[in-house]
């Protein structure tokens, strides 16, 4: 999904080169009724700014559903701010790439994280295959614990254990040496 016709063209014939299908939605509401109503899918790779539902709250919605929780999801923009990739990750994406690198690049970085790569955020180093497997857990914990969080109706004490838990996960996760994951 992207606003970009030459960019999204170009990443078509990326998609369409490595043998994947790929499905069109104009905006980010359509994206989550297609999901909804087809079979799990290999990738979402969306903008993050989209009409309708954006990025991040496409990403909240998708790591929400039991039905699409395991679904990878990356987000792709023009903005280098690292905010915009920190609140992407935290929330479950697993990748922030920038469109700035181009369509091919955007493409080959996706199609690997499907082929059995590890999560690539462009512009970091590369981990190892078990740090990988940790930051995903950590990411997906987290993420699951905040969306949990902001549920309305959760009682005030709910809320306050769920914020202890974060807590408690982010100096866990801290505490683990490299060398170990």
């Amino acid at each position: 999904m992207d606003d970009d016709a030459p960019f999204l063209e170009l990443l078509q014939l990326c998609f369409a080169k490595a043998n994947f299908d790929v499905i069109l939605a104009s905006n980010g509401a359509e994206a989550l009724e297609i999901l909804f109503e087809s079979e799990p899918l290999d990738l979402v790779l969306a903008d993050f700014m989209m009409p309708e539902v954006n990025g991040i709250e496409l990403v909240r919605h998708i790591k929400a559903s039991a039905k699409l929780f395991d679904t990878l999801v990356v987000l792709m923009s023009g903005n280098v701010d690292t905010e915009f990739r920190k609140r992407a990750l935290d929330l479950g994406a697993s990748a922030y790439l920038l469109k700035t690198e181009g369509a091919q690049a955007v493409a080959a970085k996706a199609i690997h994280m499907v082929v059995g790569g590890e999560p690539g955020v462009s512009n970091c180093r590369t981990p190892s295959a078990s740090t990988a497997q940790v930051e995903a857990m950590r990411q997906s914990l987290l993420a699951l614990i905040r969306i949990t969080t902001q549920m309305d109706g959760l009682p005030m004490q709910a809320r306050s254990t769920l914020i202890t838990a974060e807590k408690l996960a982010e100096s866990l996760f801290a505490a683990v040496p490299e060398s170990e994951t």
